[in-house]
């Protein structure tokens, strides 16, 4: 009998916390938010990530009513940033922002991270996909992949490429050039994708393989060249600038996703207002007026959710392990 009563006694307490727990966390959504939060951007102001997480604060702040404020974290492929995301404590206040590169190649790339992207942070949603352009120096000498081909075959022992760091997006971009082109050509890697973007406008560098986001005003101003877009068509923010569709190597296409996430243990109330938010971020006019003209679009209604935002990170993770296994990049 004791021990009958003494397991019902466990039971009951087990039951109390769990409800209270519940509780808690309804009352801690019902106050949320009640300070401003912290959007971390693993890398240097002026690149892509930094651009778009910025405008994505601005529309997040708008649905919460509390400021958004952007904390850039650069180094090591960004994953300095997401490591000081995941210490973070969850209670919705920081957030990380993070792309194909800082988040499912890096699972590969790095053996000894201290953290598990998959494991320890909470996609609350993909916030926009953003075509790659491979921009060049003015005075570079080919225009569209078939040419840039050519003569990267013939000049690559002589070519550097820029890229936002080792893992960026710019940088696993050189690398599928390289591996499709079959060429060699010397990834230099900045803190930031606006720092690589600068060396190509002075001549420093050949090219970058870089977003819409951050290389349409300079191709537009004419300080950069448009060689190509990695997509089957062109895009309306770049019109003059062929696609790789239209060259002889039509299947290198590469886009850019993005996704803000939070550490585990957010409350599931605080990560369904985090979402709501950042939903409207996405849809208000604002950001649309904004991004559109950068070419940068909204992702799939699926992908705007905790869940659709999960399985896009699973299967990235899995579609870039087998590529860079392949390919035996790794960086420590």
């Amino acid at each position: 009998m004791t021990s009958r009563a003494s397991g019902r006694r466990m039971v009951l307490k087990a039951g109390g916390a769990a409800a209270l727990a519940l509780l808690s966390g309804g009352a801690f959504a019902q106050t949320y938010p009640a300070r401003p939060l912290t959007l971390i951007v693993p890398f240097a102001a002026g690149g892509p990530t930094d651009i778009l997480g910025r405008v994505i604060a601005e529309g997040m702040a708008r649905d919460l009513g509390q400021p958004v404020v952007v904390e850039n974290l650069p180094g090591a492929g960004g994953t300095l940033g997401t490591a000081r995301a995941v210490r973070a404590a969850p209670d919705g206040y920081t957030l990380v922002i993070g792309n194909v590169g800082t988040l499912a190649a890096n699972a590969t790339l790095y053996k000894s991270l201290s953290y598990n992207v998959l494991k320890d942070l909470i996609p609350l949603a993909s916030v926009g996909d953003a075509p790659q352009v491979i921009t060049a120096r003015k005075d570079f000498p080919a225009t569209g992949l078939d040419q840039f081909a050519a003569y990267a075959r013939q000049n690559a022992g002589k070519m550097n490429a820029g890229a936002a760091g080792v893992g960026s997006g710019s940088f696993l971009g050189s690398v599928l050039v390289n591996a499709r082109l079959g060429v060699n050509v010397n990834i230099a890697n900045y803190r930031g994708a606006g720092l690589a973007l600068n060396d190509v406008a002075a001549g420093h560098i050949d090219y970058l393989v870089d977003s819409t986001t951050t290389s349409t005003s300079f191709i537009k101003s004419g300080m950069v060249k448009g060689v190509v877009v990695l997509r089957p068509r062109r895009i309306s923010a770049l019109p003059d600038v062929p696609a790789a569709g239209e060259s002889g190597i039509k299947d290198l296409n590469y886009d850019i996703w993005n996704m803000v996430l939070a550490p585990k243990g957010t409350p599931a109330p605080v990560v369904a207002r985090l979402n709501k938010a950042l939903r409207s971020a996405v849809r208000d006019p604002q950001t649309q007026a904004r991004l559109a003209p950068a070419g940068v679009e909204v992702p799939a209604e699926r992908q705007q959710t905790p869940e659709g935002a999960a399985e896009l990170l699973a299967g990235s993770v899995a579609t870039w392990r087998t590529l860079l296994s392949g390919l035996n990049v790794t960086l420590d």
